[in-house]
């Protein structure tokens, strides 16, 4: 777990628009065709970004803040670009153990979640 203050908490619930996570994610190599053999991850990134979408099992964000935090290669790897939009499935942001920044406005949330019908 991450030492985060108290305005984090696990995102692993369900995520609505406007929420921000933040996550760990592994960097990959550019695939290649005709490789047999499963790449080496490069590194892993803290990546904070805000959901803009969702849609069946894909999550739509706008990255916020992306930082390397590991890279044992010494490669020469990026971290998303701030502003960028990103797609990803939900199973794989919730590999990197996601974490949710709290609403000022919790019950406003709370609202959108049951509108939303997705309320357990």
């Amino acid at each position: 777990m991450t030492d985060h203050p108290s305005n984090w908490e696990s995102a692993v619930g369900e995520l609505v628009l406007s929420d921000v996570i933040e996550w760990t994610e592994t960097i990959w190599p550019a695939r290649k065709p005709r490789r047999k053999t499963k790449p080496k991850p490069l590194g892993k990134q803290k990546v904070t970004g805000q959901i803009t979408g969702i849609e069946g099992d894909f999550i739509t964000f706008t990255i916020l803040k992306a930082e390397i935090t590991d890279n044992p290669h010494r490669a020469d790897i990026k971290p998303h670009t701030v502003g960028t939009a990103l797609t990803k499935k939900k199973q794989t942001i919730l590999k990197g153990e996601p974490q949710r920044l709290h609403w000022s406005e919790e019950d406003v949330r709370a609202i959108l979640l049951a509108e939303s019908g997705i309320l357990d």
